[in-house]
């Protein structure tokens, strides 16, 4: 793999669900080495019994199962956002439940050593501050998202120990 793996868990409300679905968001690309990329898998209406997984093959290798988690949430969305692709993290990647019940379409990510583009890239700032370069917009998009719901998580996480420590405290005083 690259010099950088995230993967991100969001769970979403359980709406009327009626069967498991997947979907990846990504799309065949061909990155030079060194550039980086970003591939998300949406589950809807998982079981309790499911688990969630983004898995990779390789040409000539057994497939990778590079996400397994579990939830107890019917809809959940996994990111997977590699930031230095090397050859190692070329190969077909596809997001299926286990058991087998659904598997997502396959993408297909090259990299090549000495790819040279033609195409002149131009910065693109976010609302949230940060840049993305006009040729990586998708997949800038999607790490963008993973990290705002990353800082939101990380907020409520601190608000509730810190509720919570407040509690104790006033409890312990009387």
């Amino acid at each position: 793999m690259g010099n950088s793996f995230v993967a991100f868990l969001s769970l979403r409300l359980p709406g009327g669900c009626s069967e498991t679905l997947v979907s990846i968001s990504e799309y065949d690309r061909v990155l030079s080495a060194g550039q980086g990329f970003t591939l998300s898998c949406e589950f809807t209406c998982l079981g309790v019994q499911h688990v969630a997984q983004l898995w990779r093959n390789q040409e000539f290798e057994d497939r990778v199962s590079l996400i397994n988690i579990t939830s107890i949430h019917p809809n959940v969305s996994l990111v997977l956002s590699i930031s230095f692709a090397t050859k190692a993290d070329a190969g077909y990647y596809s997001c299926r439940t286990q058991p087998p019940d659904t598997i997502s379409p396959m993408v297909l990510i090259q990299v090549a050593e000495n790819l040279t583009t033609s195409t002149t890239t131009s910065p693109l700032t976010t609302s949230s501050g940060w840049t993305c370069v006009s040729s990586e917009q998708p997949s800038c998009a999607a790490g963008l998202k993973a990290q705002i719901w990353f800082w939101m998580l990380l907020g409520k996480s601190a608000t509730l120990l810190l509720g919570v420590a407040f509690l104790a405290l006033r409890y312990r005083r009387g």
